[in-house]
């Protein structure tokens, strides 16, 4: 050790050696206040007394020298120090959370998980398995589905290892300073129907033409009712209601099968079942919009070699 490794004062000294007293206990009381806004519940939760509980918010605060609860008649709520730490022991907690399942079963095979949108398990999720499980280098998978909003919650809380997803750069909930990014392809969706519907046999369509139709489609706070919706307005029409709403792609393009149903979904799902003589492809005069996917993983953290492995295998099937 250099004299650069040393702590620069006594008292940051001091700071080091209380943190590293801190207990995973220590780690659960914040989030526990924050869930039940009382340092009591938070006690009663990990089967401690209340004076214990107090102990161990004041080491706490005593290790990361300010303040993590704000104190009122009703119980307490955490200060702004209390939030920032919070977010940044959600990690940790959760890299706790993760060892437990990774050695539970099957110890010798790494375990990622990955949280992911529906597009991502119709189209790239099989296309990984199939490249890696022949070389015996395939890791164990627990695959979350979600929105957006959702997946990124759960990454930046520790509870996933990476996403597979898309960024509005311009939605500022989003913060995409705290991701790594990488682009992996991009999606053309598509609109199919049933072989015995009468609009499998119309060589060009207008968007016009299938507003009337019955349709099966997401709900509206997903990425692909907004891109459906916004193709619709663009031509100065109300865009079609849902008479039934699915976040599933396969639920979606099954139902349409057997119905006259319509509905819309990313272009390798409508190939698939196209492929399977289910659906029909529609050919329209003006396509829909793109969708894409970016592998997403939080800054400043330890990309496990795993992790590493399922990045570049994407970037080069994408490639």
């Amino acid at each position: 050790m250099t004299k650069s490794d040393l702590p620069s004062s006594r008292s940051e000294a001091v700071s080091v050696n209380r943190v590293d007293r801190l207990k995973v206990r220590h780690l659960k009381l914040l989030e526990l206040v924050d869930t039940s806004g009382s340092l009591t519940a938070a006690a009663e939760a990990l089967h401690i007394s209340q004076p214990s509980a107090t102990k161990m918010l004041q080491e706490l605060e005593s290790a990361f020298g300010c303040s993590l609860v704000d104190r009122t008649t009703r119980g307490g709520t955490l200060s702004i120090a209390g939030v920032r730490a919070l977010e940044r022991l959600r990690i940790a907690t959760g890299a706790l959370d993760a060892i437990s399942m990774a050695l539970v079963t099957q110890s010798e095979t790494p375990l990622v998980r990955i949280g992911m949108l529906p597009l991502a398990g119709v189209s790239l999720i099989p296309r990984l398995v199939a490249e890696l499980s022949p070389r015996g280098v395939l890791p164990r998978l627990q695959l979350l589905t979600g929105t957006v909003s959702e997946v990124l919650a759960l990454l930046r809380q520790g509870r996933i290892d990476c996403v597979i997803g898309r960024v509005d750069t311009d939605s500022p909930e989003r913060n995409v300073d705290e991701f790594d990014i990488v682009s992996l392809s991009d999606e053309r969706f598509e609109v199919a129907c049933g072989y015995r519907n009468p609009l499998a046999k119309a060589r060009k369509l207008k968007l016009a033409e299938l507003r009337d139709s019955p349709w099966i489609i997401p709900p509206k706070q997903t990425y692909t009712r907004q891109i459906f919706d916004a193709a619709f307005v663009s031509i100065g029409l109300t865009p079609p209601h849902a008479h039934i709403e699915s976040r599933s792609f396969h639920t979606s393009l099954a139902t349409v099968a057997k119905t006259s149903f319509l509905t819309i979904a990313p272009r390798s799902a409508v190939n698939y079942y196209t492929g399977m003589g289910k659906v029909y492809k529609l050919n329209l005069v003006q396509p829909f919009q793109s969708d894409y996917a970016v592998f997403i993983t939080l800054k400043n953290t330890t990309k496990l070699a795993a992790i590493q492995l399922i990045q570049s295998t994407f970037q080069r099937l994408a490639a």
